[in-house]
């Protein structure tokens, strides 16, 4: 474990947001972290926010908060339970801080409820600020990450494909290899069972790519920023994919490998696993990832330093 906090670490606790012990564990690196199986700490935080991403955000449930180690939701559910005698109408806690309505009444009064919910307001500012306090590329990620968990976006506002979930993880590993299928087609290495199949926005531009008989069945990347839960995920993001051939009207063949093209629409549900290294520019991967990027260049996988998430998606769109 590195004596050095990790910037985010450092950012959230001097904002006044200690992030929980598990989080801190692994973004400081532990050692626990740094295993075969698990990659480095970084990628281990991402699969744990991945657990919370794959939830539907409840306007009414206060769990997202365990993401960090001081929030007291007392506070937080009196103002809630005391809006109606105030005249508010209020369905949800989140994005109180863009509420036109919390916004006004701050406004026009001076009582113990208006600085009860001020301090609510301003708490909700102050975590949408931390990542422009961020310097790293890798640190912005996952700020935007806990962000959307706690005040969640919307495919209209963000203009991201909004992706559905699937309700049970399926069995598909996020091990620290899983780049190594998605790095060879990033090269036309694809084998010659292989099949990649590619989702499609209304655009025809390519969302995701799957891949078959290459590792793991299933899994997928993303090719573009989406959405999922009210949670942005960047491009480069890994997930696992359920659905039945048969009943993807809009299916048709690739032009150059086995596989098809279909709208992402079509597709019943996704599940995030985790960030790959290909989510964070090639010049920042090994500061990010640390050991996990070190085992991928020590396996031999095919130039995890350089490779692009440009090339995969030139593949996809050769299709």
């Amino acid at each position: 474990m590195s004596n050095v906090d990790h910037e985010l670490v450092q950012r959230y606790r001097e904002q006044g947001y200690s992030l929980s012990e598990t989080l801190v564990e692994m973004l400081n690196e532990h050692y626990n972290h740094q295993t075969e199986r698990r990659g480095c700490g970084y990628t281990q935080a991402t699969r744990v926010i991945a657990e919370f991403v794959n939830v539907e955000r409840h306007a009414d449930e206060y769990k997202d908060l365990r993401l960090f180690q001081d929030v007291d939701s007392k506070a937080l559910k009196s103002v809630m339970a005391q809006a109606n005698a105030h005249g508010l109408s209020l369905e949800t806690w989140r994005n109180l801080d863009q509420n036109p309505e919390v916004l006004a009444y701050i406004a026009e009064h001076d009582n113990d409820y208006a600085k009860a919910l001020s301090t609510q307001v301003e708490w909700q500012q102050g975590l949408r600020n931390i990542s422009d306090l961020l310097e790293f590329e890798e640190s912005k990620v996952i700020a935007h990450f806990i962000e959307d968990i706690i005040l969640p976006k919307t495919a209209a506002h963000t203009g991201y494909i909004q992706l559905n979930t699937l309700i049970d993880k399926p069995k598909v590993g996020s091990c620290p290899m899983a780049e190594k299928f998605f790095l060879k087609i990033a090269h036309d290495q694809v084998l010659r069972r292989g099949e990649i199949n590619i989702f499609v926005d209304d655009h025809y531009q390519p969302v995701l790519m799957e891949k078959l008989n290459m590792g793991d069945n299933h899994s997928c990347i993303s090719l573009q920023p989406v959405i999922m839960n009210g949670v942005r995920l960047p491009e480069g993001s890994l997930f696992s994919v359920q659905y039945d051939p048969e009943q993807l009207s809009t299916k048709r063949l690739n032009k150059g490998y086995a596989g098809f093209v279909a709208d992402v629409h079509e597709i019943p549900g996704f599940y995030f696993l985790r960030l790959t290294t290909l989510a964070i520019s090639s010049a920042n991967r090994r500061r990010a990832f640390s050991s996990h990027f070190e085992q991928q260049v020590q396996n031999g996988l095919y130039s995890p330093e350089t490779t692009q998430l440009s090339q995969i998606l030139q593949v996809a769109k050769a299709q």
